[in-house]
């Protein structure tokens, strides 16, 4: 692994951990270091406007005293700042009344497994990826646009990073992984079309792929019609599947949600939520969802079955909700470091694929409508998983079995639990 990008190495990153923990005044101490290094090119109007590149080295510090918890971050490994922040974190806590949901950090003696043999998650070709190789590949999908008279836009990410835990309760843990992005958004005189790619590994990214995808649907994307408000017949591609999916995933299929009432799953272990052909898993091991061996508490993560032919079977836990719920952590603890991250979190949603093209998906509907990307979604009811938002980039109406043309954004509003109880069948592609 490099270290010439700012990264430490494992060895390092636990050291300079470990080396804060002694002397600190709380009862039990935990530090995770999450570091970044992330290079970025951007383009618009078929041009490169912008190349950045930062490091950015992050520490958060969660102490207990008693049952009174703080938790303080620092940008900082230097010791003397680590202990500062320790003993800032101590002042925070003692001024907090007990947290009856606290028990204690992770400590061996819980009986959590060991770190599987998980897919690889660090790859060289994506942590050496030059501005020069990221440019050829924009290069590409803007030849690709201005063939078609079309203009291209979008952003080039490659990033490589690490996760270390380490805690006076004993715990020593380390994750590095890369993570590249590749988005394309190509305009013409009639609309526009949208394609993406996202993996551990560089090698895996297609520049061609990418952009044949968002030309052909921007040729497409012309000459778009109106369609009467209605129910209808729907075709979502992965983008926009992932997009419905996220809202059960970040409001319902993590244990504080189902714990305080406020998931679909909540009262209904074991109950009917979603069609008999609807299977939902987080995997954070399965190669197809960014792999990564560790939570943010540093405990291996582990597969979890949260619906299994439309059954609710549970939710993902951290810690703190395992011990609420009297089970064991499944290794999904948030990211301490996002503001949203207030319990654990399912990240690593996987569901069956099918074995049909688009093609194929298209050829069996009446009257339907073919949406490959939403925008501007949001989820004003939780529990009840409401979405709503709009389509963009390419929404056509299909017509006995054959795409009849383009059609003018529409306004969405459907419960994400009513679609999953509606699938009549699944093609390829992933989230």
């Amino acid at each position: 692994m490099p270290t010439d990008r700012g990264l430490l190495g494992e060895a390092e990153a636990l050291t300079r951990l470990a080396d804060a923990l002694p002397g600190s005044p709380a009862d039990q101490t935990e530090l995770v270091l999450l570091t970044d290094s992330t290079d970025v090119t951007r383009y618009a109007n078929s041009e490169i406007h912008q190349n950045v590149s930062q490091v950015n080295t992050r520490v958060a510090v969660r102490v207990a005293v008693g049952r009174a918890t703080a938790r303080v971050f620092t940008n900082s490994l230097d010791l003397g700042d680590l202990r500062r922040a320790i003993e800032e974190a101590v002042r925070l806590a003692r001024m907090q009344a007990p947290n009856p949901r606290f028990a204690s950090l992770p400590t061996p003696d819980m009986g959590y497994p060991p770190v599987a043999n998980s897919p690889q998650s660090f790859f060289e070709s994506t942590a050496d990826l030059s501005a020069r190789a990221r440019a050829e590949a924009v290069g590409r999908i803007i030849d690709a646009a201005a063939a078609e008279d079309m203009a291209a836009f979008g952003t080039y990410r490659s990033s490589a990073s690490e996760l270390a835990v380490a805690s006076s309760t004993g715990t020593r843990s380390y994750a590095p992984y890369t993570t590249v992005y590749l988005k394309a958004l190509v305009e013409g005189p009639g609309g526009a079309g949208f394609s993406d790619a996202y993996d551990r590994d560089a090698a895996h990214v297609d520049p061609d792929t990418v952009a044949g995808q968002a030309v052909a649907k921007c040729r497409a994307n012309r000459d778009q019609r109106e369609i009467a408000p209605g129910e209808y017949e729907a075709i979502f591609d992965p983008d926009a599947v992932a997009d419905m999916v996220r809202f059960p995933a970040v409001w319902g299929m993590g244990a504080r949600e189902v714990l305080d009432g406020q998931s679909f799953m909540s009262g209904r272990i074991g109950e009917r939520v979603a069609g008999e052909a609807v299977s939902i898993w987080d995997d954070p091991n399965d190669p197809r969802c960014l792999p990564l061996a560790i939570d943010y508490e540093g405990l291996p993560s582990q597969r979890v079955d949260i619906i299994v032919s439309g059954v609710a079977r549970g939710p993902v836990y951290d810690t703190e909700t395992a011990h609420e719920a009297g089970t064991k952590s499944t290794g999904h603890a948030s990211d301490p470091f996002d503001s949203f991250g207030s319990g654990p979190s399912a990240n690593h949603i996987v569901m069956p694929q099918g074995a049909a093209t688009i093609e194929e998906m298209i050829a069996h509907v009446k009257r339907g409508v073919w949406v490959t990307r939403f925008h501007y979604t949001h989820c004003p009811d939780p529990k009840r998983v409401i979405a709503t938002g709009t389509t963009r980039d390419g929404t056509f109406l299909i017509e006995d079995g054959k795409v009849a043309g383009a059609l003018k954004n529409l306004r969405l509003e459907m419960s994400v639990l009513d679609l999953l109880s509606s699938l009549q069948e699944a093609g390829e592609g992933k989230l």
